[in-house]
């Protein structure tokens, strides 16, 4: 995982923060013989869950609501759009100390804005 991916962890795969209610901090760990996890992982790729998905599901049933699958070119378009952010970030940033002034300061934060509302909406949860 790169530190980029890793630093989805603040946000939810439905590009939403996380309340500190909802934040998951307890760990459970369990040991599986070869057999066992062979069937465990087997489960995992059928249902298209990652491991620790599919365990709260299992063990939460209905009472938890299944993340939505966000489709693996909205998640490189996310990736590339954090990357393109982050470069209009650190123009907006020569801007205001006056290093750079070729755009109007509020034009960037404009677009800044538009680029952070698609990420979003690229891993929204449609249901």
């Amino acid at each position: 995982m790169s530190k980029k991916e890793s630093s989805l962890n603040s946000i939810s795969f439905r590009g939403k923060k996380i309340e500190p209610s909802q934040k998951r901090t307890r760990m459970i760990s369990s040991r599986l013989s070869d057999e066992e996890f062979e069937i465990f992982n087997q489960l995992c790729k059928e249902t298209g869950l990652e491991g620790g998905v599919y365990i709260r599901y299992v063990v939460l049933g209905n009472e938890y609501k299944l993340p939505a699958r966000v489709p693996e070119i909205n998640r490189e378009a996310w990736l590339k759009l954090s990357k393109l952010s982050a470069n209009l970030n650190q123009y907006q940033k020569a801007i205001n100390k006056g290093t750079a002034t070729s755009y109007p300061p509020g034009k960037l934060e404009e677009v800044r804005e538009a680029v952070e509302q698609l990420r979003a909406e690229l891993i929204a949860d449609e249901s």
